[in-house]
């Protein structure tokens, strides 16, 4: 899962292109002024629904000039994200949206937004992807094919699984947990004491029935909106790790465009991703009262416990901020702490 997107070699990119056009055929033909939006996640959550607030925000103030066509649940893609990623940098997508532990296969500068518990709370960590640590991991995205048009929150990444309720960290011990191909990621929970396995988003739920794996680490709105609570009954609140989402163009895409078109696009991305904001704030107790009255045990680990996790990740936390850069992880810290 480290192998790096350039890495994986042209001849694998035109593939991933070949995929995309026979895909659009079966979806129907486009025309010259409609632009693809892909995610990987499920039509319910609300990534779609800032995608779908890009749709109505372009086609109204192009006057119709402009179509948005949003494909959800990874249909352009058989739900696999790296092809996806390929495709926009060949332009066979338009617009994508992915999360940052999956753009540091892009930049590992992006693991940085990653780091365990750097974020108090969501405010913080939006508050430093709108400022400049975000413009200069923006930045890092174009020499890669795609561009950052706007940032949304992923929320905090929390712990549900099988076995439980996890109250500290020895009752994670042993325990197969899915988590995002990220090293850091990998090494953090196999410090903790838990069997990390990487997989693709897509595969999860299926993983989970099949007790290929008993949980995994996701946010509140995409442990609900791609129902893991129905076969994962126990999640603790850890705040884990935070993931902002990017909504981004294609650099082909966005070379077509005119510069009024540019404009309208792009702010069209930025008023879509605050809305992403707000609805992904409301959520959280929303959903999680829902997944309660469904049977599901959530609960928040005692401060000494939290502790406990926290003491078996600091060696690692350490590591990364060396690998990631010792200036931009301490760029980060003190913004957050200017904040407090």
């Amino acid at each position: 899962m480290n192998v790096t997107l350039k890495q994986l070699g042209l001849k694998k990119v035109l593939a991933a292109a070949v995929i995309a056009a026979g895909a659009l055929c079966t979806a129907g033909a486009a025309s010259a002024d409609t632009i693809r939006l892909s995610t990987t996640v499920s039509d319910s959550s609300n990534w779609v629904k800032a995608a779908n607030k890009f749709k109505e925000l372009v086609e109204e103030r192009s006057g119709a000039k402009h179509k948005v066509e949003v494909y959800a649940n990874g249909t352009l893609v058989s739900g696999n994200d790296r092809v996806e990623l390929e495709m926009a940098q060949a332009g066979a997508i338009d617009i994508i949206m992915k999360s940052t532990p999956w753009l540091s296969q892009l930049n590992p500068d992006f693991v940085v937004v990653s780091m365990p518990w750097i974020f108090p709370d969501t405010d913080a960590a939006m508050a430093v992807m709108d400022g400049p640590v975000g413009d200069k991991l923006s930045a890092k995205l174009e020499s890669q094919g795609i561009r950052a048009l706007a940032w949304g929150s992923g929320s905090f990444f929390q712990l549900y699984t099988n076995p439980g309720p996890i109250e500290t960290v020895d009752d994670i011990s042993g325990v197969k947990i899915r988590t995002p191909g990220l090293e850091l990621y990998l090494d953090s929970w196999s410090a903790i004491g838990s069997v990390p396995v990487a997989m693709s988003f897509a595969e999860v739920f299926t993983a989970l029935q099949a007790g290929a794996i008993d949980g995994g680490i996701s946010p509140i709105p995409l442990i609900y909106s791609s129902r893991f609570y129905e076969v994962s009954k126990n999640i603790a609140m850890v705040n884990y790790s935070f993931e902002a989402i990017g909504m981004l163009a294609s650099n082909v895409f966005w070379s077509r465009l005119s510069d009024d078109d540019k404009a309208l696009v792009g702010q069209a991305a930025k008023d879509a991703m605050i809305y992403q904001r707000e609805v992904a704030a409301g959520e959280e107790a929303d959903l999680a009262k829902v997944m309660q009255e469904a049977g599901v045990n959530i609960q928040t680990p005692s401060a000494e416990a939290l502790a406990g996790f926290k003491a078996k990740v600091a060696p690692v936390y350490a590591t990364f901020k060396e690998k990631v850069g010792a200036e931009l992880v301490s760029e980060v810290e003190a913004q957050v702490q200017a904040l407090n």
